[in-house]
């Protein structure tokens, strides 16, 4: 059977949502688009991220990051705040809630990525980085 890279792609896309969620309450459940964010954020803790810069990393259209911001704000997990430096400007920053969460958050992320690396080599995770930018880069 042949097989086509986009599908394959979006199966492990797929499995590691799937992951991701298990073990959540239905009410804790997050997509990834709102798990990208909050990664972003808890790299970013010091730093003014607004929405544009979500925008960039996550490589998606402002009407879904301001349908996933709404939604984590709804769950206490981020708020928005006016910028001290441009007060035309809202910041977004973790709530005190998800920092309280930042920990086991961390923790899920570490986990799946030692069972997505799992029996891979170092020198064959270099070579499938070094494929993705490629493929990224004939995306851009």
């Amino acid at each position: 059977m042949e097989r086509h890279l986009t599908k394959e792609i979006k199966d492990l896309d797929n499995l590691i949502g799937k992951k991701l969620r298990s073990g959540y309450e239905p009410r804790e459940v997050l997509n990834r688009t709102q798990l990208q964010i909050i990664f972003y954020l808890n790299k970013h803790i010091n730093e003014d991220v607004c929405q544009k810069d979500l925008e960039i990393e996550t490589h998606l259209k402002k009407a879904s990051i301001t349908g996933a911001l709404d939604s984590l704000e709804d769950k206490d997990i981020i708020e928005r705040k006016q910028s001290k430096q441009d007060k035309r400007k809202n910041v977004i920053v973790l709530s005190t809630k998800a920092l309280k969460e930042k920990d086991r958050i961390e923790n899920r992320f570490k986990e799946l990525e030692t069972l997505v690396k799992k029996n891979i080599s170092e020198k064959e995770m270099d070579e499938f980085y070094l494929i993705l930018d490629k493929m990224k880069s004939n995306l851009a």
